[in-house]
């Protein structure tokens, strides 16, 4: 029997972190990272090694951007623990937010800092499109696979539509352009499940980066070694605190949308968050509910791209999850908090409220904390204990030939 479970012989309610009351000590044990990851939305490839290899490929492939430069792993770099380091992201120019790691990303419900991915798959191609990040319409794309990456493609996916018939699929070209306009309605569809499925290769890629087990993990399994004082204090800190009433469950995020009050940076636009998250992900044809997603998908609902009624939306963003965090700086949907120290000082002073510079009104889970500074430097401890192992070879690096 385990030290965790001989403890729990004793009166104290919560072995785990003594001095938690029965409620806090469940939140607690909800940390545990599960053995299995959560089952893909809308993706019947994301399992299939054909199509992680191809995913793989094309990850770190700057083909798929218009200068043939930019690369997924331009922003989210191996070296740098799948992420850039920089405040913001920069693709072929500079964009308003910050570039959050992929490791553990499939694990998330929601994709990007405002949900307006509604899937990993899906995820990507507002990527690959974006023009200020790889620019590349989705004709191009389609004839990129084709050129590049056929034979990878046609095992996982099937036949490639005859892009060669340049009349009916011109070089270049997107929704709402006149290329992309002129074409047959069943040859746009036929490109946007080409489009579609590249997303699904590289949802199958990125599951493979999925972080293992943490010192936190190992302790909530049993070893009581796995933390030491200082961390375990941390813990205490933690929960007390009222962080885990936002980082919460396996990943440490309600995967939820709050505001926080973070100034934007001098010179950039006030950001909306969740609100325009939620347009871009109803709108988009690539959503759970289109019909490139392989379904149905559990769960799905219109009511997912709508505000809920006492539900934040405005200057809003995503709970980020807290595992493997100390590799992720800086903090913060714009990065403005370089390092860990600062972020979680301000969340001690309760946020932006009162200060100005954001969109919508400070969430109200968001209080002012005064901590000692023992505590504040085992919260701290607690926080750097959540280094989960890292994902495995071929997977975690550049690709060889």
């Amino acid at each position: 029997m385990s030290a965790l479970l001989a403890l729990g012989a004793c009166s104290e309610p919560c072995p785990e972190a003594p001095g938690l009351g029965a409620q806090q000590c469940a939140e607690v044990r909800a940390m545990r990272l599960p053995e299995a990851l959560p089952a893909a939305r809308g993706n019947a490839h994301a399992e299939d090694p054909a199509a992680a290899l191809l995913g793989f490929r094309v990850f770190f492939d700057a083909r798929f951007s218009s200068d043939q430069q930019v690369r997924c792993a331009t922003c989210h770099a191996p070296e740098r623990h799948f992420q850039d380091g920089l405040p913001v992201a920069h693709g072929l120019e500079d964009v308003t937010r910050n570039t959050p790691t992929v490791l553990n990303a499939a694990w998330q419900r929601w994709q990007t800092w405002d949900g307006s991915a509604d899937s990993l798959w899906s995820q990507p191609l507002t990527a690959l499109e974006n023009p200020k990040e790889m620019n590349l319409t989705r004709l191009e794309l389609a004839h990129r696979i084709a050129e590049y990456y056929g034979p990878r493609y046609e095992p996982a996916f099937g036949a490639l539509p005859p892009l060669g018939d340049t009349a009916r699929f011109p070089a270049r070209g997107s929704p709402g352009s006149s290329e992309w306009e002129a074409m047959a309605p069943a040859d746009q569809d036929a490109v946007n499940r080409v489009a579609a499925n590249v997303g699904k290769a590289l949802e199958a890629y990125l599951r493979k980066l999925a972080a293992g087990p943490s010192a936190l993990d190992r302790y909530l399994a049993g070893d009581a070694a796995a933390l030491g004082e200082q961390e375990r204090k941390g813990l205490r800190v933690f929960v007390q605190a009222g962080c885990s009433s936002c980082h919460s469950g396996p990943q440490l995020s309600d995967e939820r949308y709050h505001n926080l009050g973070v100034p934007a940076l001098a010179g950039a636009p006030l950001d909306e968050g969740r609100s325009a998250g939620l347009a871009h992900a109803g709108a988009s044809p690539f959503n759970a509910l289109g019909p490139y997603a392989d379904g149905p998908v559990p769960g799905a609902s219109g009511a997912d791209y709508v505000a809920q009624p006492g539900a934040e939306a405005l200057g809003a963003f995503r709970t980020p999850s807290l595992r493997n965090l100390e590799d992720s700086a800086p903090y913060g949907h714009n990065g403005r908090f370089a390092t860990l120290e600062e972020v979680v000082d301000f969340h001690l002073q309760g946020g932006g409220r009162g200060a100005g510079g954001f969109v919508g009104e400070v969430s109200p889970l968001l209080q002012p904390r005064t901590l000692s500074a023992d505590e504040r430097e085992a919260l701290l401890a607690f926080l750097r204990s959540l280094e989960g192992q890292y994902p495995a070879a071929p997977w975690n690096n550049w690709p060889e030939g």
